[in-house]
Order: C-alpha cells, then structure tokens, then sequence
C-alpha cells in the first residue's frame, strides 16, 4: 500500500500536468504549467516516469546531487529534488490532518540485539524467554527487547513508522517481519544501508515526510549529523555479552546476569510515554496549536522544548574534571556553574574530594556521578540523586541499563540441534568506533550516492541483494 501510494503521488502529479498542457493553464492558476521535460519529476531504470525520455548520461560538473534514489520504495526508482520536496509537503498536510507523525525507528540495540551463533553461550540463551530467536538462515541468535511488539502497536497509532538501520537489506527485512509479522505497522517502509544516500550515516531525504513532523529512535547520534533535533537517543540494548564487546562496555551484559528490561518500566515504556507526549504537545500544545493552521509545527521544537524541562529548577556546579560535560545538563534546563553559592541544588562530580564535593556534603546538597544526568537524558525524568552516589573507587555500573530490571527465570535451552544450512549474510551494524569514525568525516561525503561499505566492513560475506528475501523464513 506505501509503495502504490508514492507511485500514486507521482502519476497523479503527472496527470495534472498532462490535462493542464493538453486545456491550458486553470484561470486561477496564476502561472503558467508546463509538460515538457525537463525537468523530470523522477525515473524508473532511467526512464523518465512522465515522458518516458531515458535519462541523460552525460556527465555534470554539478556536486550536487538532483535526484533521490528511493529504491526501498521501488527497485530503481528516483526523483528529482524538486518532487521530492512537493511530496513531503502533501505528507506535512496530510500530517496535520490524519494527526499522524512520522516515527523513523533504527534496529539493532533500539528494538532488539542481535548475536551470531558462534559468539553466544549456552548460559545466555537461557536468560532469553520467550522473546528470543533462533534466525537460522541469518546464523544469528536475535533478542527482542522487552515490550517491543507492544510498543510498536501502540506508538503505530499515533506514528506513521519507517525503519532504518545501517544493516544490510536482507538482514532489515528479516528483523521486520519478527516485529512486525503481519505487515500492518512498516508495511513496505524499509531503509536498509544499501538503499540510504549516504555511505556512513543515515539521513532524512530518503524518508518523504516533512523533516519537521519526522521523530527518531536510534541508539547512535553520530549517524545522525544533519537530524540531531530530531533524535530521541536511545540507551543501547546489550543483552549479549558480544554486544558489551563490540562497543567497549567494561560491563556484565543483561544475559550474563540473568536479568533483564522491565516490560512495564524499561527503555520502550518509558520512550512510549515520551513519544505520547512529543504527540500532544505538537497537535494539542498552546504554541504548537496557533500554528496547525500555516502547517509551521516543528517537532523538533517540542523535542527541544520538553527536555528542557526535565532538569528544570536545578543550580547545578560542574566539577573540574568534567566540564566538557556542561551542555548536556543544560539542554535538559538545569543553570549551570563552575562555583558554589546559596542556590547551589546539585554538584556532579567524578572524585569525592574536590572542594565542590566536599562543599556539597558540608551545605547538605545533592552530590551526584554525572551518570545521573545520563539517566535523566535517557529516562526522560529526573532519577532519584541517591541511587548516583560519588564514590572513592566506583566500580562502574552493576547493569548496563539506566531503565529499571528485573531478575529473569533462567531456562533449559537445547543448543546441540541442528541450525541448518547457515547463509552467509554481511556485518550487523558497524561497531562504535567505527561508526563515530564514519560519521564524523560523513559531512565531505553528504552528496555522495549511495555506496557500499568497502571491503573490511564485509568480511568476506556475500552480498544480501543476490538472495531473494521470500525464500527465507523465520524461525
């Protein structure tokens, strides 16, 4: 239905522009159209999609870019940055009408994690319930976090959702039918790697909906470089040990200790709540409300908005060790300083011993790690200062989690069956390193089309796009 819906936009807008040249302009046009090509709205294969002209080979000196390779839509379809934008204002009116934003969801550690075969004990499989599968085709153990259906279905009624993940096509498409088997939530909105414009971060051109209606969950701003604004950074989901290992956490993950998420107060209730609040306060809020009418609501405003509220109140001083640290407490509202006075609330400190810590405990004010305003950013709400104390040796995070967890029934899993015939399949997202390495020289990259990844991302593995994804099933 999305994939006849854009097709729908273009020949319909290809109609209009055929009836007018054939009758002449409208008499309250007051310009005149034309159905001459160029300029193109878009190609299919390199065929024009309103004259049916191929496209031009030649080369241009021009770096940037003129057309939008939406493949994901339709196997190689384009259009021009012209129509591209024309459509993502028909979505911001539709937006406002159907009062449906668009929510752009990332995979791997957002909604689920996954692990290949070789790289997950026995031990860990039995802290995996009933929200654990074995991907035999993939080679991979896929974990979904706790209350990932259920979030799904209830934000679908407030969200349009796209996913995007920097995984390849074969792999995304797979995750997609686990979460949402019956096709009702994605439908056909699927970005993969292989189908963004970028070649090492993600990007909302490929997505035909207005940047200011668009919400993103993704557990990695840095390959978000140009959509900051509109990210909810989500706290990563380790529940492999190989995933504490890929991005470097000096921790225990979820699996080995037997614990996991709270369905009813983990990350996805609690970003649940807060995507029902960015929702009402864009349709329903008294800024926000005064505007509907010129279609000027800006998401990321409320985004912005919101979060400046959660640390709203708060006087804190930054110790010296950590004034790098200073713009995050600030874009969550707290006034921040670099000295103590009388309307000092909070100190946040690594080292007990500085003279703020020692004032702070001298003056019976709050004395805080500065994990306590990472958990704030990622809870959306102010986390109890007790359970952030500053100690002499802190030996680092019991969990890897901020969200609250519980303890798991640990079951007898039989892993001495036979997985089947394993086909090869590329890399899962690329590790941290790589990623903010990637994404921070992204910006010379920006007009690029979309490439792969080179040759050590793929480790030998075969390509995704010579299998057909229908003759794959999930187990």
């Amino acid at each position: 239905m999305f994939l006849l819906n854009c097709l729908m936009i273009l020949w319909d807008d290809s109609l209009k522009r055929r009836r007018k040249n054939e009758t002449g302009p409208s008499p309250d046009s007051g310009t005149e159209a034309s159905n001459h090509c160029p300029p193109h709205p878009g190609f299919i294969w390199n065929v024009c999609i309103r004259c049916g002209e191929r496209k031009s080979t030649e080369p241009t000196n021009d770096p940037v870019p003129t057309h939008v390779g939406l493949r994901y839509i339709h196997e190689g379809l384009e259009v021009s940055e012209l129509e591209a934008s024309r459509v993502r204002n028909a979505e911001l009116r539709r937006v406002n009408k159907t009062k449906k934003l668009l929510l752009v969801v990332d995979l791997d550690h957002t909604v689920l994690n996954s692990a290949r075969f070789a790289d997950v004990p026995v031990g860990e499989l039995q802290a995996g319930g009933s929200s654990l599968h074995q991907m035999t085709k993939l080679g991979l153990w896929t974990k979904l976090r706790p209350f990932a259906h259920e979030f799904l279905q209830e934000a679908s009624k407030l969200y349009e959702m796209y996913i995007y993940t920097m995984g390849e096509r074969k792999y995304a498409k797979k995750m997609a039918k686990l979460l949402d088997p019956t096709r009702q939530l994605f439908a056909d909105r699927i970005i993969s790697q292989n189908d963004s414009t970028k070649r090492y971060t993600k990007d909302l051109d490929v997505v035909l909906g207005a940047d200011s209606a668009v919400v993103i969950l993704d557990d990695t701003e840095a390959v978000w470089p140009s959509h900051k604004s509109n990210l909810i950074l989500m706290e990563r989901y380790h529940f492999f040990s190989s995933s504490c290992s890929q991005f470097g956490v000096n921790s225990a993950s979820l699996a080995q200790l037997y614990r996991d998420e709270s369905e009813t107060e983990g990350t996805l209730a609690t970003t649940l709540k807060t995507l029902r609040a960015i929702h009402h306060e864009y349709f329903n809020g008294k800024s926000q409300k005064r505007k509907l009418s010129s279609d000027s609501s800006d998401v990321r405003l409320v985004i912005r908005s919101l979060r400046a509220k959660l640390l709203a109140g708060c006087n804190v001083v930054l110790g010296p060790e950590i004034h790098p640290f200073w713009q995050l407490p600030a874009e969550l509202g707290a006034r921040c300083s670099t000295f103590c006075d009388h309307t000092t609330t909070h100190v946040v400190a690594l080292d007990p011993g500085t003279d703020q810590a020692l004032w702070a405990k001298e003056h019976d004010v709050f004395l805080v790690h500065p994990r306590w305003v990472d958990a704030t950013s990622y809870l959306w709400s102010r986390p109890p200062e007790e359970d952030y104390p500053v100690t002499e040796n802190p030996a680092g995070p019991a969990v890897v989690t901020f969200a609250k967890n519980v303890l798991v029934e640990p079951l007898i899993v039989d892993d001495t069956s036979d997985k089947g015939e394993v086909e090869p399949l590329v890399d899962l997202e690329p590790s941290k390193d790589e990623t903010v390495s990637q994404a921070t020289n992204a910006v010379e990259l920006s007009g690029s089309s979309c490439l792969e990844l080179p040759p050590t991302h793929v480790n030998g593995l075969s390509d995704a796009s010579s299998v057909e994804d229908e003759d794959l099933e999930i187990e």
